[in-house]
C-alpha cells in the first residue's frame, strides 16, 4: 500500500469516528432529554427566530433565588438567541391591582433601560428587605428611590403602549401553560420542566437541545 493510499485509509477511519461520535452525542441528548418528562409542547409552532424566554414574578421567592442561574445560562446561549423575560400577573394573588400594577412596572423598566438594575432593587427590597409591596404607590416609591423622576415614570406606567405589553404578557403564561415560576421556554414552543434539571449544565444541555428542535 503506497503512503498516499495509507493516508487516506487514516482519513476516512477518523472520519467514520468523528461521525459515530457525532451521532452518538445526538443519540445520547434525545434519550436524555423526553418529551412529556423533561419538557413539554405549548404551542404548535415555534418562534421564527431563536428565542428563550424566563417567566417568572419579582414576587416570586423561588426567582429571586434562580435569577443568578437565569443569567449564567442568557450569558451562555450564542449572539444568535434572543433572551427575553415575561412576567406573570397571578401574585399576589388577592391583590389585582398590585399583580397588574408590577407587569406594568416591569414594562416600565425596560423601556427606561434600567431592567437589570431596577429588577434586583425589587428582588432586594421584597426578598431581602422583607418590604411589603402592597400598593402602586410603594411600586412607584422603588422607581423614585432610584433617581427615576416622577413625571416620567407616570407617563410611562400609565402609557398605553405599557399597559398593551403588560396585559400581553398577563395572556401569555396562560397560553403557554405556565404552571409555576421560574420556567423556561424555548423558541416559543418548548416549556423545560424546571423540577427535571438537577444541575446546571441540564439546564444548558436542553436549552440546547431544544433550541435545535423543529
Amino acid at each position: 500500500m503506497t503512503y498516499f493510499r495509507k493516508k487516506r485509509t487514516e482519513m476516512r477511519k477518523v472520519a467514520l469516528v468523528l461521525t459515530l461520535v457525532i451521532v452518538g452525542s445526538l443519540a445520547m441528548a434525545q434519550s436524555r432529554f423526553i418529551e412529556g418528562q423533561h419538557y413539554e409542547v405549548v404551542a404548535e409552532k415555534k418562534s421564527e427566530e431563536p428565542t428563550v424566554t424566563e417567566f417568572f414574578s419579582l414576587f416570586c421567592g423561588h426567582c429571586f433565588s434562580f435569577d443568578p442561574f437565569i443569567d449564567s445560562l442568557h450569558h451562555s446561549l450564542p449572539e444568535s438567541v434572543t433572551f427575553e423575560r415575561s412576567h406573570v400577573d397571578y401574585i399576589p394573588r388577592d391583590n389585582k391591582a398590585v399583580s397588574f400594577g408590577i407587569v406594568k412596572a416591569y414594562n416600565v423598566m425596560l423601556d427606561l433601560d434600567m431592567e437589570e438594575k431596577l429588577r434586583r432593587t425589587f428582588f432586594a427590597a421584597i426578598h431581602v428587605k422583607q418590604e411589603n409591596i402592597d400598593s402602586e404607590a410603594k411600586i412607584k416609591q422603588l422607581f423614585l428611590d432610584q433617581g427615576v423622576a416622577e413625571s416620567k415614570f407616570d407617563a410611562l406606567y400609565n402609557s398605553q403602549s405599557v399597559i398593551n405589553r403588560a396585559k400581553a404578557m398577563s395572556e401569555l403564561w396562560v397560553e403557554r401553560r405556565i404552571d409555576n415560576v421560574p420556567t423556561i421556554v424555548v423558541n416559543h414552543k418548548y416549556k423545560i420542566n424546571m423540577s427535571s434539571m438537577r444541575t446546571m449544565d441540564d439546564l444548558r444541555q436542553i436549552t440546547k437541545y431544544l433550541l435545535e428542535q423543529k
